[in-house]
């Protein structure tokens, strides 16, 4: 008997047995403190390059869903670059769990019209409820699927009779995995520590109607045209303006999530 308790005996393998597979070790939990205040932020504000085009074509499309609507709450908001591309006929509420983001965020984009709050969704004052719209901009992934749950309950809690939830994430069902992998061999973040939980179509549809939400849509966005930037920003453009439709409904490397809380 081993000492401690807690130990694991593994059997010898029988002679001329194949090796035994064993799984690899999950990855450490990810420190999001350890991302530089407004990392994400500074590379969109570039205006030049794939990463930059990357984040003005993802955003640009969660811009649209939100359209007129006045009071708008952005979950797991970062740096803020979302709700600094709405101007000042919103009522903008950001939330994140990273100190040194929200410090950024409110340095760089807070004002009388866009306030942000350092903590967890579950905490933000009572009060800040009745939004119009509600968005989530890849964050899920990031969440273990019981918080998932729970943040995105507390979410649909703070909308408004007929508010609209907007939720971004990978397409696991996409080439976004050879994506994730060639950045996370080449780049400056690490995917596979980050991205814990992982969405395909079907999964993310059910995951809004379990919230009880109406009208549910999930559409894939994004392929090559933010790689075109690498030949310049107006050609990036023209790919997106060229595969918007069939081409990355079938082939999108992102997810975009609607759906509206009944009335």
């Amino acid at each position: 008997m081993a000492e401690n308790s807690n130990a694991t005996i593994e059997a010898a393998p029988r002679e001329g047995a194949p090796p035994v597979a064993t799984a690899p070790e999950p990855p450490d939990a990810f420190d999001y403190s350890s991302i530089p205040p407004g990392h994400y932020d500074l590379a969109f504000r570039r205006g030049r390059g794939v990463q930059s085009k990357w984040h003005h074509l993802k955003f640009q499309r969660v811009v649209d869903q939100i359209g007129e609507s006045r009071r708008v709450l952005d979950v797991g908001c970062g740096p803020g670059t979302l709700l600094g591309m709405l101007d000042d006929s919103h009522e903008c509420v950001g939330v994140d769990i990273t100190h040194q983001q929200i410090d950024y965020a409110s340095d760089v984009y807070g004002n009388e019209r866009r306030s942000f709050y350092a903590c967890a969704l579950q905490d933000l004052p009572t009060g800040l409820r009745q939004f119009d719209v509600i968005t989530a901009v890849e964050l899920i992934e990031h969440l273990p699927q019981e918080l998932v749950c729970e943040t995105l309950t507390d979410a649909v809690g703070r909308l408004r009779p007929g508010g609209k939830l907007v939720l971004t994430t990978p397409n696991y069902r996409s080439a976004w995995p050879l994506v994730e992998r060639f950045v996370d061999r080449l780049g400056d973040v690490e995917y596979y520590v980050q991205h814990i939980n992982k969405f395909t179509r079907g999964r993310l549809r059910s995951l809004c109607e379990d919230l009880g939400l109406e009208g549910v849509e999930v559409k894939p966005y994004l392929f090559v045209a933010p790689f075109a930037a690498a030949l310049g920003w107006s050609a990036a453009d023209r790919v997106a303006r060229i595969e918007a439709g069939p081409i990355e409904r079938r082939f999108g490397l992102i997810m975009m999530a609607t759906g509206t809380k009944p009335g």
